[in-house]
């Protein structure tokens, strides 16, 4: 299909490489075994959402975030100046984020306010806004796959528990009797740091008040755990206990993921203005979703 003039056609971001879990300044250990698989869902996922939720999400919502910080914390001036333009997937957020380091008083502690920025504010806000978008796709294209590649948790793998079973979270609309969410755990040393809130994830992903309308809307709605879930709810001490270089490989990493989900959320917007058009065809057909008899054709052909 042509796309109309002004449309993005940008391939969409998808399936990272994982660049968070790199800890570039702690020898490898060969022969180390991987993770135990996951045999239940986590805790976190169980607790009850902040309601309201203090997420906006909006891209302005985003922008006015970073200039806030960027006042904050002038230092971070090359970094902030990145976020705030029109995201570049060349760009090297490894080495934009290295001139903080050159600061010998606190650069790596500007690399911690960062990190948390990016993955307490940017990331949550856009997937909001994604999140919100779906609820308007799925509501109209009431056929359309889940695995469409420009959703917010399509940016990582599906996790699985160790019966191969996905981990997923269902939407769920808030209690009718309130039940009270953990409170935020405020940093006292960094007071102009977010709060680290354990209910992120419930929070982000809990359905309207009414519910959904239908069972297929409410399927499309639930949410796949992803490796991203687990940087959303870093703890400041873990990260505190982290290398340098692995701080700085973490925030590269955070801000490299949040551009892309924005770029996503931004093709999905760009999508509803023109009517969905861009998904008017069978799953097989459309390059914006991840199809599994796609996937075997193309490993064939390799």
């Amino acid at each position: 299909m042509a796309q109309p003039n002004g449309r993005r056609t940008t391939a969409p971001v998808t399936r990272a490489i994982s660049v968070f879990s790199a800890n570039s300044d702690e020898p490898t250990q060969t022969g180390t075994p991987p993770p135990a698989p996951q045999t239940k869902v986590p805790a976190h996922y169980k607790l009850p959402p902040t309601v309201p939720s203090p997420f906006a999400g909006t891209l302005d919502a985003s922008l006015d975030a970073i200039l806030e910080f960027a006042a904050l914390h002038p230092q971070l001036r090359p970094a902030t100046t990145t976020l705030l333009k029109d995201p570049e997937r060349t760009t090297n957020w490894g080495e934009v984020l290295s001139t903080v380091l050159a600061n010998p008083l606190n650069g790596r502690e500007l690399l911690e306010e960062f990190l948390f920025l990016v993955t307490r504010t940017l990331i949550p806000e856009q997937i909001a806004q994604n999140r919100a978008l779906l609820f308007r796709l799925h509501s109209v294209k009431r056929q359309l796959s889940v695995k469409i590649v420009l959703r917010y948790d399509m940016l990582r793998e599906w996790t699985k528990r160790d019966s191969n079973q996905l981990i997923v979270m269902e939407s769920k609309p808030p209690a009718k009797v309130p039940v009270p969410p953990p409170a935020p755990l405020q940093n006292l040393q960094y007071p102009n740091r977010r709060p680290l809130m354990l209910n992120m994830l419930p929070t982000l992903v809990q359905a309207p008040a009414e519910g959904y309308a239908t069972k297929k809307l409410s399927d499309a709605m639930r949410h796949h755990a992803t490796e991203l879930d687990h940087h959303m709810l870093l703890t400041d001490e873990v990260v505190a206990s982290w290398g340098t270089i692995r701080v700085l490989t973490a925030a590269a990493g955070a801000a490299l993921q949040w551009q892309w989900l924005r770029e996503n959320t931004e093709t999905l917007a760009e999508m509803e203005v023109h009517g969905w058009e861009d998904l008017d065809m069978r799953a097989d057909e459309c390059e914006w979703v991840r199809d599994a008899n796609k996937e075997k054709e193309g490993g064939k052909a390799k």
